[in-house]
C-alpha cells in the first residue's frame, strides 16, 4: 500500500475545511504542515530529511492532496518535484569536475528544505508555449557568476517563495558543455528580482503565481551542472506529478457526490461509470511513473506526454460530467465541488500547453511511421 492512502490523506483531510474559510488565500498552514511531516521534502534520503519515495509515491501523494486542496497539491508538486527528479539523483550523472559542487549543492537543497525554504518554479514564459528552445531569458557572466534578464509567468507561490529555479539560455563560451538552457536557482528576494502582482487566475487562486521579472538578476548559482536539463531529463517527473493534481481534483468530486450515497439507482450507475473511468487513467499514470528512472530515453518522454496529455484531458471531461450530475446545489462561486471543477482546468493543462502536447505526440508518431 502507497504511503499516500494512509498518512498524506489524514494530513490533507484538514485543507478542505482552512481553504474553505479563505479560499483565495495562499494555504501557509496547509504547506507547513506538509514540511513538518517531511512530505515536501519526501523523494530526499531519510538522512538527508526525506522519506526516500519513489515517482509513483510522489504522484500518489499529490492526487491525494489535490482531492482535498488542488492549490497546494500545485505549490507542492514545484519543491517536491525539484527534490526527486534533481537533487536525489544520483552524483554520477554529474561531469566528473562538477561531482564535488554537486553533492555540496544537493546538501545545501536539503538544508534548505529541513528550514521550510520553499522552492518555486519560475519557468514559464509568454509564447514559449512550454518549449525550452523558445526561451528568451538569458544568462550572462558578471562579476564571477551569472545574473539572469527576462520576463517569466505563472512563478506558483509568487512572494511566498524563497527561492526560483529558472531557466534561462547561456553563451556556451560563458559555460562550456551548456546545454539549450539551464536551470539557474534565484533569491526570490533578491537583487534585479521583481515578483509582481498580477495573478487572477480562473481556477488554482490561492497558488498566487505572480509574473517575475528578471533585471540584471544575480544568480545564487547554476543548478546541477552544464547541460543538466538534457542528461538528468527532469521534465518528465514533473509532468507525471502535473497529471496527478486533476486526476485528485476528480476523486474529490467523487467523494464529495457520494457522501452521502445518492439514493437514485439511475445516478449510483453514472458514478459507478465515473468511477471505473478514474481508476483506468490512475492506473496509467501510475505504471507510467513507476517507469521512470533519471535520464530515462525519449521513448519514455514520449511516454509521459502521452500520459500526461490523456490524464488531463479525461480528467476535465470526468470533472465537467460529474458537476452537470450533481445539480445546482454546487453551482456557487465558492462551492467545493464548483472549485474542483474550475482548478481541473487550470494550471496543470498549460505545462505544457495542450495544444502543443497534442502537437509533439503527432510527430512522434509519424516519426514511428517513417520509420517503418
Amino acid at each position: 500500500m502507497l504511503l499516500a492512502t494512509g498518512e498524506v490523506s489524514e494530513i490533507a483531510a484538514s485543507f478542505r475545511e482552512r481553504d474553505a474559510a479563505a479560499p483565495e488565500s495562499y494555504p501557509a498552514e496547509n504547506i507547513s504542515s506538509l514540511y513538518d511531516a517531511r512530505m515536501v521534502p519526501g523523494p530526499f534520503p531519510a538522512s538527508l530529511g526525506g522519506r526516500g519515495w519513489t515517482l509513483r509515491e510522489s504522484v500518489d501523494a499529490i492526487c491525494t492532496i489535490a482531492s482535498q486542496s488542488p492549490s497546494t497539491a500545485l505549490i507542492v508538486s514545484m519543491p517536491l518535484g525539484l527534490a526527486g527528479a534533481c537533487f536525489a539523483t544520483d552524483r554520477g550523472f554529474a561531469p566528473p569536475g562538477w561531482r564535488d559542487r554537486w553533492r555540496e549543492q544537493i546538501e545545501w537543497a536539503a538544508s534548505e528544505y529541513r528550514a521550510h525554504r520553499l522552492f518555486a518554479a519560475c519557468n514559464s514564459e509568454k509564447g514559449a508555449g512550454g518549449s525550452l528552445a523558445a526561451i528568451n531569458t538569458v544568462a550572462t557572466v558578471s562579476g564571477g557568476g551569472f545574473q539572469l534578464n527576462g520576463e517569466k509567468i505563472l512563478a506558483s507561490g509568487g512572494r511566498n517563495a524563497s527561492w526560483f529555479f529558472s531557466t534561462a539560455k547561456v553563451d556556451p563560451a560563458d559555460l562550456p558543455g551548456a546545454g539549450v538552457v539551464e536551470f539557474f536557482l534565484m533569491p526570490a528576494a533578491g537583487k534585479g528580482v521583481d515578483v509582481r502582482d498580477d495573478w487572477d487566475g480562473f481556477g488554482m487562486r490561492s497558488t498566487e503565481s505572480q509574473s517575475v521579472h528578471y533585471q540584471d538578476a544575480p544568480a545564487h548559482a547554476l543548478l546541477g551542472f552544464p547541460n543538466f536539463i538534457n542528461t538528468v531529463r527532469p521534465l518528465q517527473y514533473w509532468f507525471c506529478l502535473f497529471a496527478a493534481i486533476p486526476l485528485g481534483c476528480v476523486r474529490g468530486i467523487i467523494d464529495a457526490l457520494t457522501t452521502p450515497a445518492p439514493s437514485s439507482p439511475a445516478l449510483r450507475l453514472r458514478i459507478a461509470d465515473a468511477v471505473m473511468r478514474y481508476e483506468a487513467i490512475d492506473a496509467y499514470l501510475q505504471t507510467t511513473a513507476e517507469a521512470w528512472t533519471p535520464g530515462a530515453d525519449a521513448a519514455y518522454a514520449g511516454r509521459v506526454l502521452r500520459a500526461k496529455t490523456y490524464v488531463t484531458m479525461e480528467a476535465a471531461k470526468l470533472s465537467a460530467e460529474l458537476f452537470s450530475l450533481s445539480g445546482g446545489r454546487h453551482y456557487r462561486r465558492n462551492d467545493y465541488v464548483a472549485g474542483l471543477l474550475a482548478d481541473t482546468f487550470a494550471g496543470t493543462a498549460l505545462r505544457p500547453p495542450l495544444a502543443l502536447a497534442l502537437e509533439s505526440i503527432v510527430e512522434q508518431f509519424e516519426d514511428v511511421v517513417l520509420r517503418a
